[in-house]
């Protein structure tokens, strides 16, 4: 999944921000319609949800713009693939700190939002089909598969997951419920979400930065 190679070469915040912000635009008018159907379906979700979701998919646009995702408009098929488990996990210590920091946050999210995420085994599929996405992706031409990718992005979920499990037992009962959502198909909207960031991040995101911010 690696883009960079070490922490010189990482694009700069602002790029960063530019390239995850010009895909992010294209959820927002959809969160807004998606949350007001639910609204009108008698699934009403709290302002405390609603909110959280706005950053998870936020952040969710951020792994793949770190991850490389979008950063051309050409698509050929191209892998650059390591199959070898643990291998340069040692030797190359910062991009492995990294790729595990990246996912915390995803397991953090999963049990904050949604109750069948409580469970972590719901949290390590669905961390892993994350970035096992990410690593089929970069085979056309939006950089390096790496099988190590797939351990540390899925133990940087499960590390999310103890995080929260932790402060569950310090947050207040009814601001936890506050954030959860009701009445919804916890897993089938994490997908739904989750298809059309990457479907954004490959088609539309490219075409904004390139053709009209003019950003190579």
């Amino acid at each position: 999944m690696r883009q960079y190679k070490g922490v010189k070469n990482m694009l700069p915040i602002s790029d960063i921000l530019i390239r995850s912000i010009s895909g992010y635009v294209f959820i927002i008018p959809v969160l807004m319609l998606y949350f007001l159907y639910l609204k009108k379906s008698g699934r009403k979700q709290s302002i405390f949800h609603i909110t959280a979701v706005f950053v998870f998919c936020y952040y969710l646009f951020g792994i793949l713009t770190v991850t490389g995702i979008g950063y051309t408009s050409t698509i050929s098929f191209r892998p650059k693939i390591s199959i070898i488990p643990f291998l340069g996990m040692i030797s190359g210590p910062i991009d492995t700190i990294l790729n595990l920091v990246l996912f915390v946050p995803l397991g953090f999210f999963l049990p904050l939002l949604y109750k069948k995420y409580h469970h972590i085994k719901n949290v390590v599929l669905t961390g892993f089909l994350f970035s096992l996405s990410i690593e089929i992706i970069q085979m056309f031409g939006w950089g390096a598969t790496d099988i190590n990718d797939l351990i540390i992005n899925t133990v940087g979920a499960c590390l999310g997951y103890l995080i929260y499990y932790l402060l569950s037992k310090i947050l207040p009962i009814n601001f936890r419920k506050r954030l959860q959502s009701e009445n919804v198909n916890d897993m089938v909207e994490i997908m739904l979400y989750a298809i059309y960031i990457f479907i954004v991040m490959i088609t539309v995101q490219p075409w904004v930065v390139h053709s009209l911010l003019n950003i190579g």
